[in-house]
């Protein structure tokens, strides 16, 4: 048997193209379907009024003004709850306690006496004298938009002039502008000069280039060079020193290690003994020791006397007591009027001495106060939460100054300087280096790298 062909699906079949061999069966086969549908598009926009690529946009489209009626209805909300709460819904009217004072007056905007025709309107008061400011002041002046003279036309374009260098930012802002007779009618739109903001002068009397010591030259004397290392050298003292005492308030005192529990406790024991013994010793309130309880051994004269102190006295007794008292009286007067007599006659010298006295009190004063003036001008204020710590000093040491500028080695920062000395007269804060923080705890880890074996 001869083998048969295997038929392909149905969906893989593919068309057979027709014959175009030759003019006829070119012109019988040829697809020109798209031309036809073009051709009868043209054909049906000539017949409408015209081809569309040929016209305007004008007759193409046209703007519209009045807008979807469907869209306008989607936006119109109701009223809100608040707004219904508040809408009066009472029939009968609100008490009025008093009646309120017109606002607005009536003014004849056009008026023809022979016609007898008249209209008015309601205008508010405040309208009304605006209006009749500007008028009374443009009548002053002379100074109006219509029949104004040149003078005023100048003014008015060297006002728009200064307005547009004001806009665009060419002007002095603390300059003191003065507002002229002609500009007077501009009142609400003209610029007020700004004032200048007042703030603490908090400056001080450091000046802004401090001269450095003598010993700090390149080619010092030996005498300044030393007093310029002893400065450099009590300066770093005082700061080591200052280290030196917080650290010992920071640090536990050793000593304690040494003490024992027993001889710490034995001491504060005994002074609670002592202190209970000798209460035991003091006797109690209310109870009298037998020495203290007994009388003492008093002569009979002096129990006499005691026992009778008022004695009734004599005649003579008392009249010899009298002129004693008078008598004691007589020479205190006569010694205080001696002593004032001498002051008298010494009135001129103790008025220069108190005079001196009072002279030399006031220039201590004075001599005071300044020396406290002076010293706040020149003292750094403290502006932020940092005190001012001033540079140490810049100095060479003997064996390394130099013989020659060429060899001079260059001491010091310029910005830190410049930096420092804007801090001492307070003209900025005083500022700390801003190190580094730690967001998280550091943790510790214990490696046993004796238990790894390799």
């Amino acid at each position: 048997m001869a083998p048969t062909k295997a038929t392909p699906p149905a969906g893989s079949v593919k068309k057979q193209q027709p014959s175009r061999k030759g003019k006829k069966a070119w012109r019988k086969n040829v697809d020109n379907t798209v031309l036809e549908e073009t051709m009868h598009e043209l054909r049906t926009e000539e017949r409408l009024g015209g081809k569309i690529h040929a016209k305007t946009d004008t007759d193409l489209f046209f703007t519209d003004k009045s807008g979807d009626a469907e869209v306008a209805k989607k936006f119109v909300f109701g009223k809100l709850r608040i707004d219904e709460i508040l809408t009066p819904t009472s029939g009968i009217a609100g008490v009025v306690s008093r009646k309120t004072p017109r606002t607005t007056v009536k003014v004849d905007l056009i008026r023809d006496a022979e016609a007898g025709y008249k209209k008015t309107r309601d205008v508010s008061k405040t309208h009304v004298a605006h209006v009749d400011r500007l008028v009374k002041r443009k009548l002053e002046l002379g100074q109006g938009r219509v029949g104004a003279s040149v003078e005023a036309r100048r003014h008015i374009a060297a006002e728009k002039k200064r307005k547009l260098e004001h806009k665009k930012g060419r002007f002095d802002l603390w300059a003191e502008e003065e507002v002229t007779e002609a500009s007077a009618y501009l009142e609400p739109t003209v610029v007020r000069p700004v004032k200048k903001p007042v703030f603490a002068d908090t400056r001080n009397a450091v000046p802004a280039v401090e001269v450095a010591h003598e010993g700090a030259s390149y080619n010092p004397s030996f005498e300044e060079h030393q007093k310029a290392l002893q400065r450099a050298v009590d300066e770093e003292e005082a700061t080591v020193e200052r280290k030196t005492n917080t650290a010992k308030k920071l640090t536990y005192p050793k000593e304690l290690d040494n003490l024992d529990d027993e001889t710490f406790f034995d001491d504060s024991e005994e002074d609670d003994k002592e202190k209970e013994e000798g209460e035991k010793e003091t006797p109690a309130e209310g109870t009298a020791s037998p020495a203290a309880a007994a009388p003492p051994i008093v002569p009979t004269e002096v129990q006499a006397a005691v026992i009778n102190p008022d004695a009734r006295k004599t005649k003579a007794q008392r009249n010899k007591a009298l002129k004693r008292a008078a008598q004691e009286r007589e020479e205190l007067a006569a010694k205080q009027a001696k002593v004032l007599g001498r002051q008298l006659n010494r009135l001129g010298e103790l008025s220069k001495i108190v005079g001196k006295e009072e002279k030399l009190h006031i220039a201590k004063l004075q001599e005071r106060a300044e020396a406290a003036k002076k010293q706040a001008m020149e003292e750094t204020k403290k502006l932020g939460p940092h005190f001012f710590k001033p540079l140490p000093i810049d100095i060479q040491l003997t064996e390394d100054l130099a013989d020659s500028l060429r060899e001079l080695k260059p001491e010091g920062n310029m910005f830190k300087d410049r930096f420092a000395s804007l801090q001492k007269r307070t003209l900025i804060e005083a500022r700390v280096p801003v190190g580094k923080k730690q967001r998280y705890r550091r943790k510790e880890k214990e490696t046993h790298d004796y238990k790894r074996f390799k």
